[in-house]
């Protein structure tokens, strides 16, 4: 999206509602291979990436003599869970676990898409406001 137009809160949150959706395709995958032998979970890793950037807001640049901003891009990791096993067959996944998780992310995704619907629902405002 062009930030000069929207803030940069469709961004960040575009971003979370893409890995609320790639956590229920993991934990789906994860509950599928759940007696596959050998097998070991997966997980979307992302707040973690969150937090050490600090989440600086973004700026638009409106002219050639303001000063570049100093955003990275955050993006999500699966990391695969290799150090622990909770069956013989060295399987690691906790079925229960991971519909309590998946639960959850249902639940994030449903407060992201309405945060989202209420920043655009405030734009839709503006435009329909000014002459």
């Amino acid at each position: 999206m062009d930030n000069s137009i929207f803030n940069s809160n469709f961004d960040t949150l575009k971003t979370a509602l893409d890995v609320q959706m790639k956590r229920q395709e993991i934990h789906a995958q994860n509950i599928a291979n759940a007696e596959t032998p050998g097998y070991k979970r997966k997980y979307i890793a992302f707040e973690e990436y969150l937090q050490e950037s600090k989440m600086k807001l973004q700026m638009a640049r409106t002219s050639e003599k303001h000063l570049p901003s100093s955003i990275k891009t955050i993006t999500a990791k699966q990391v695969t869970v290799k150090n622990t096993t909770l069956t013989n067959d060295k399987n690691n996944v906790d079925i229960d676990m991971e519909m309590t998780e998946m639960v959850k992310d249902a639940l994030r995704y449903q407060v992201l898409s309405r945060l989202m619907s209420a920043n655009i629902d405030r734009y839709n405002t503006v435009l329909r406001n000014t002459r």
